[in-house]
């Protein structure tokens, strides 16, 4: 499993600059809130895990299908036009393939976090609640860049336009 991660993110070849953006510092934002508020009032903690678990599976559903609805968008010809402009179609799906890997990451601290309860050791209470929020957040946030993404495909689909569409094939007999 960490090999095919370690792949995956390879392939999305993510800078700094596209790491460290706004959903990045919300959701750190919201984890030292989720801190503050494990350790003063650990029930609004509790009953916050439900709703977060709802966003963050709606995000990761509107992630995949934003996925799937660009690379429906990448067949043959466009891909050669693509190309042909020296655009990565890769840099398209890159927002969305990594917002479902935060969007597991939530899941499975959402997942540890609805087994503790108040009367959970506060260290460990306070540390799931802190890491939880912060991926839970920062998945919801990440949806924006996405949206931005589907912007710029848009854009792509017209520049794409402006290339022959014979672009890369061989001759014809």
């Amino acid at each position: 499993m960490v090999d095919m991660l370690r792949k995956l993110f390879h392939e999305l070849d993510f800078k700094l600059s596209e790491v460290f953006q706004v959903d990045l510092f919300v959701g750190a934002l919201i984890a030292v809130g989720a801190l503050v508020l494990s350790l003063n009032d650990p029930g609004a903690v509790i009953q916050s895990v439900p709703i977060m678990a709802s966003l963050v599976g709606v995000v990761i559903g509107a992630v995949i299908a934003g996925a799937a609805l660009l690379a429906a968008f990448l067949d043959q010809p466009f891909l050669r036009k693509i190309r042909a402009i020296n655009k990565n179609p890769v840099r398209y799906l890159s927002p969305f393939l990594f917002t479902a890997v935060l969007g597991v990451a939530a899941s499975i601290s959402l997942v540890v976090m609805s087994t503790l309860s108040r009367d959970s050791n506060v260290a460990l209470f306070a540390t799931t609640a802190t890491v939880t929020a912060f991926f839970s957040a920062w998945t919801i946030a990440s949806l924006l860049p996405c949206l931005s993404t589907l912007v710029q495909f848009i854009h792509l689909k017209m520049d794409a336009l402006d290339v022959d569409d014979q672009i890369g094939k061989g001759k014809q007999s």
